[in-house]
């Protein structure tokens, strides 16, 4: 589970208690109940499991089923929530069109004669596993809804989430990960932190096709803190999805190359030195409960 960086007492805040496994812990803090869960490799039964509930034979090769957060606004009984079986059921309900890693396109377009002679199918599903999961909030008692949302021109408080607060509670984990069959890689990622007047999530979806193109999906997910326990709250979510193709990387210069994107936070600082290029999707909106 997550690292208490202080004493949560001395903020007004206290641990929940520890799972009997070690995997989970938590913090209550103002009305809010925060959970991380860490996770082993999914054992042969579970990936079984998820095979059959989200109808595919393809799942990543590191796949963290039981990981996860939860965020409990305890007066509502609502859950802010991100778990990797929805992410990938998400990954399933929206999917792109495959890419053609290079030596496939390379391979066909020396055999288009022997590929509609022979009739060879072409890969008709997304082997990234490109998710646009934004985390998923339900009700105690109800099934999750994304209705809940709503278009908000407030944006996340910057400034509050900048100052040097105490981190009270902090984690970061992957839920899944796949070096899709050595053309790649991709992985999606959380990251937590609580601190006195606020709390922030970070979960980001990477993506690099070598040769091909890099993909960074954030969602980004803040909640200020009220003095009383029971007072309302609103959260506030940032959905951006950015995307460039080894060709656009290219017209960039060298220190855009797709060498340069060897790990999630390189592809991150690349797309927000070049934005708004590169940005396919923007969008903020608030849960008022």
């Amino acid at each position: 589970g997550g690292v208490f960086v202080t004493t949560p007492r001395s903020e007004g805040a206290e641990r929940m208690p520890e799972s009997d496994d070690g995997q989970e812990r938590g913090i209550r803090i103002k009305g809010w109940e925060i959970k991380s869960r860490h996770s082993s490799i999914a054992d042969s039964e579970t990936i079984d499991t998820y095979e059959a509930q989200l109808q595919t034979k393809h799942l990543p090769e590191l796949l963290f089923s039981s990981a996860g957060l939860d965020l409990k606004h305890v007066q509502s009984q609502v859950h802010v929530c991100f778990t990797a079986f929805e992410a990938l059921r998400s990954w399933k309900l929206h999917p792109l069109p495959p890419i053609q890693v290079r030596v496939s396109r390379d391979w066909q377009q020396s055999r288009i004669q022997d590929i509609q002679d022979l009739g060879v199918k072409p890969m008709d599903y997304d082997w990234t596993f490109t998710t646009p999961y934004a985390g998923h909030v339900f009700r105690e008692g109800c099934p999750p809804e994304e209705s809940v949302w709503r278009d908000t021109s407030l944006g996340i408080d910057r400034e509050l989430l900048m100052r040097r607060d105490p981190i009270l509670f902090y984690d970061e984990f992957d839920l899944f990960e796949s070096e899709l069959d050595d053309h790649g890689m991709c992985k999606l990622t959380l990251k937590m932190r609580v601190m006195p007047t606020c709390w922030y999530v970070l979960a980001r979806y990477w993506l690099r096709v070598d040769d091909v193109l890099v993909r960074c999906y954030d969602t980004r997910v803040f909640c200020a803190l009220g003095d009383e326990v029971g007072s309302g709250a609103r959260v506030i979510r940032e959905v951006k999805q950015c995307e460039a193709s080894l060709e656009a990387l290219s017209r960039m210069g060298p220190n855009a190359s797709i060498n340069a994107h060897s790990d999630p936070e390189k592809t991150a600082q690349f797309f927000e030195s070049i934005a708004p290029s590169g940005m396919g999707y923007f969008k903020v909106q608030e849960l008022q409960l």
